[in-house]
């Protein structure tokens, strides 16, 4: 275990100082009350001051495939177990072409696009708890728009997906089409992706871009010019001012439009 910056183990290139501990094998590894568990932190915001518990970094990896169930480690990058899918002839993950998040995470998140969301693939999660490792069944998980209950307190360790069968010609058409729309939309940079969740049906982007957000800065961060739903960081960023240009667009979207945002992104650290 090594202190490190979480600014430079983060998509949204911020954070301080945090004791980080290397998970690369779910079997050589003790879960503790406390700990932070991160996949590749592509939707987490960490303080300037880091974290005091343990960060957990979730870098287990591996795919396998039988029959229509793809088995994922946590720390397998989601859209690589979609492309793995695809090549066996196995639709349903098409979506996530291009998610840069891990399986783990987009289980905890229930990360969805075009439609798709995690959990309707889902048939069961390991999840290493403090009294050791958990199997946790379908049945006994309840996903909703990006979150899940029913997992126990721990670290999700593997994953194991149930697809259909179909071809693998029109299951990469799909990818490619998905990922194309995504290069299309969203912004190049550093950025925690999508920062707060959709409200009745409208994406916070749309409340956003009419607020007259796009481009408006606080520091080393400002809303995305093509897609109002991204704050970006520019080098020497700080956490404290993404909060705030963050805590600024819920307060000018709710003085417009009396809607209240919901940040998407996950805050780990102490804030003031």
């Amino acid at each position: 275990m090594s202190r490190v910056f979480l600014s430079s183990l983060l998509s949204a290139g911020v954070g301080g100082a945090a004791e980080a501990e290397i998970v690369s094998d779910p079997s050589a590894f003790s879960y503790r009350p406390g700990d932070v568990v991160l996949g590749f932190g592509t939707n987490v915001i960490a303080s300037d001051a880091g974290v005091s518990g343990r960060v957990l970094l979730m870098r287990n990896s591996g795919v396998s495939i039988v029959g229509e169930y793809v088995r994922a480690e946590s720390g397998t990058p989601l859209s690589y177990v979609a492309r793995r899918a695809c090549e066996a002839g196995l639709g349903g993950l098409e979506w996530a072409t291009g998610i840069p998040g891990s399986a783990g995470g987009a289980v905890v998140t229930n990360a969805g696009a075009f439609g798709g969301e995690t959990g309707e693939f889902v048939r069961s999660v390991s999840v290493m708890t403090e009294r050791g490792e958990r199997v946790v069944t379908a049945d006994a998980l309840k996903f909703s728009y990006r979150s899940v209950s029913g997992l126990p307190e721990g670290a999700v360790t593997r994953v194991v997906f149930g697809l259909h069968a179909d071809d693998p010609v029109k299951l990469f058409a799909r990818a490619e089409e998905y990922a194309r729309k995504r290069r299309a939309s969203q912004p190049a940079g550093r950025s925690a992706g999508s920062t707060f969740l959709a409200v009745g049906g409208k994406s916070a982007g749309y409340y956003i871009d009419r607020a007259g957000l796009k481009g408006c800065r606080i520091g080393g961060v400002r809303v995305s010019e093509k897609h109002a739903n991204f704050i970006l960081t520019d080098r020497g960023a700080k956490a404290a001012d993404w909060r705030a240009l963050a805590d600024s667009i819920k307060l000018k979207v709710y003085s417009v439009f009396g809607v209240k945002l919901k940040e998407e992104v996950r805050y780990i650290g102490e804030f003031t």
